[in-house]
């Protein structure tokens, strides 16, 4: 576990008067607004409004600069503040640790494997096997599901932190029940490749959710990466914190 006590201490100041599991989620939604694909100039003129308004917007950005410098060599700081502060080992919600998920992705992992290949987590929880899984190839594809939509979240997080190419699914992988994904790419802005995100509710737009045979047959794209290549030219994307 990395030193969180900065973080813990920072957060618990965010958090003063509220449920901790609540303004944890107040947090990444606050983060994940800027990375947000906008399909129009004035959402994302909204958007903005909303990150500079934010009452608590200094704590935030001294969070977010914690989380971000914890987050190197793919770190996963989130998963360590959620352990201990929120799910304190309820519900089975205890992470594996770094060490043992980059164990497991070198008994497993194919040295062969070369960009565009996918790799999946159907119970991610933070994200960490796949955050193990980019510390061999970042220019894989990165999929992952959970059925806890605040894991779904800071695995989104972490996935747009380390600029990551995939998806991350809130579904139940045992009975394959559909909630919403967030498909994850990249977009080329002024010489820099900024990470984004495009949220949706309809099962069928998954690469995790499974589908009748029938329905596969019928799958019109071929390549898995092509849903997460460059967004069309009639949305807006940028790392709003830039304008901050």
């Amino acid at each position: 576990m990395n030193n969180i006590n900065k973080l813990l201490i920072l957060f618990e100041q965010f958090a003063y008067t509220q449920n901790e599991a609540a303004a944890l989620n107040d947090f990444l939604d606050y983060f994940l607004l800027a990375f947000r694909y906008h399909e129009t100039a004035e959402e994302q003129k909204r958007a903005l409004e909303t990150l500079i308004n934010h009452p608590k917007r200094e704590l935030l950005s001294k969070m977010l600069i914690e989380v971000g410098e914890l987050s190197e060599n793919f770190n996963d700081p989130l998963g360590d503040l959620y352990e201990t502060l929120i799910s304190k080992g309820r519900n089975g919600q205890f992470f594996t640790p770094g060490p043992i998920t980059d164990l497991l992705t070198a008994l497993v992992y194919d040295s062969n494997a070369k960009q565009g290949d996918m790799v999946l987590d159907p119970a991610c929880g933070s994200g960490r096997m796949l955050l193990s899984a980019a510390k061999r190839n970042r220019h894989q594809l990165f999929y992952g599901a959970d059925i806890d939509p605040l894991c779904c979240k800071m695995a989104l997080m972490n996935m747009l932190l380390h600029s990551l190419t995939g998806e991350i699914a809130h579904m139940d992988s045992l009975s394959n029940k559909f909630f919403k994904g967030y498909v994850i790419g990249t977009v080329l802005l002024n010489g820099h490749h900024h990470p984004y995100y495009k949220p949706f509710t309809d099962p069928e737009q998954s690469r995790i959710w499974l589908r009748s045979k029938e329905n596969l047959s019928q799958e019109a794209v071929t390549d898995p990466s092509e849903s997460m290549r460059q967004p069309s030219e009639r949305g807006v994307q940028g790392n709003l914190f830039d304008e901050l």
